[in-house]
């Protein structure tokens, strides 16, 4: 298992993908600390969107004005912590190049076959292939918090007292976003196996994108679906940017959903994979 992981990480500190995404979110973190806006899902544009929404049909052009403001308002470091993690679900979205370089890529060129004809383990290869995914997942996501961080705080000021109570709280936020983020990466990885193509990338996205926007609709016609929102993945990565004010048990809640996921993709990869003929 090893072995495959130290050859892929080798193939992709070598390859030109890594350093473009990486390129790119480092663009969309220097526009975030600069301007307050995030680019993608966030748990906090649907707050805003919520509130437009309310402003408009309340006639407000003063409250809907200052909606906007806020909304753009460019962070302090402290408050970058909010709102990169509260859109740090984009993450898996800059992850999907890497995924399709470590996954996809060995069954287009015959890699795979030959590595399985080697006599490894169609398991050991399907979560030497996961494994690195999420530690793909957790250098971006921490690329993505604390440089928008440290780019907010040289340009706006940290509007706080860096101490080990602003650290400790930092960690209560990744921690459970690096666990939902190992869902994301595990469906991810179930739809690479199951078509094991680029095409995946596709059905991933809709599976990212889609529910959250289906949700959101429906509740305009019934409240409680709303309630939906609870199993939705990208919203609950989002939530943990406001772990402190949930209840312990909202908290596990949150990561038994993320461990449903867990299990269901895993399980559901496997299956996929042993029942695969790798040409």
């Amino acid at each position: 298992m090893m072995n495959i992981i130290r050859a892929d990480t080798y193939r992709i500190l070598r390859g030109k993908g890594i350093y473009i995404s990486l390129a790119v979110l480092i663009v969309v973190i220097t526009l975030g600390s600069l301007t307050g806006g995030t680019i993608g899902l966030s748990s906090d544009g649907m707050v805003v969107i919520d509130e437009t929404i309310e402003a408009i049909e309340n006639n407000s052009t003063e409250q809907l004005s200052a909606e906007r403001e806020e909304a753009f308002r460019a962070p302090t470091g402290l408050e970058a912590v909010y709102k990169s993690t509260s859109s740090s679900n984009n993450v898996l979205f800059f992850l999907l190049p890497l995924i399709i370089f470590v996954s996809v890529v060995d069954f287009s060129s015959g890699g795979a076959k030959n590595t399985l004809a080697g006599g490894v383990n169609r398991v050991k290869y399907y979560f030497s292939k996961l494994i690195l995914s999420f530690v793909l997942f957790a250098v971006f996501l921490l690329v993505y918090v604390l440089l928008f961080v440290l780019l907010a705080s040289i340009f706006n000021g940290f509007g706080g007292t860096f101490n080990g109570a602003f650290v400790a709280g930092l960690v209560r936020i990744l921690l459970p976003q690096l666990w939902l983020g190992l869902a994301g990466v595990c469906v991810a990885h179930f739809f690479a196996f199951l078509f094991r193509s680029s095409a995946f990338v596709g059905v991933y996205i809709a599976f990212l994108v889609l529910p959250l926007l289906l949700i959101y609709a429906l509740t305009f016609a019934n409240e409680w679906f709303v309630n939906l929102f609870d199993y939705e993945l990208t919203m609950n990565i989002g939530l943990m940017a406001h772990v402190d004010m949930l209840s312990g048990g909202d908290v596990i809640k949150v990561l038994l959903i993320g461990a449903g996921y867990i299990v269901a993709a895993i399980l559901g990869g496997l299956a996929v994979f042993r029942r695969a003929e790798i040409k």
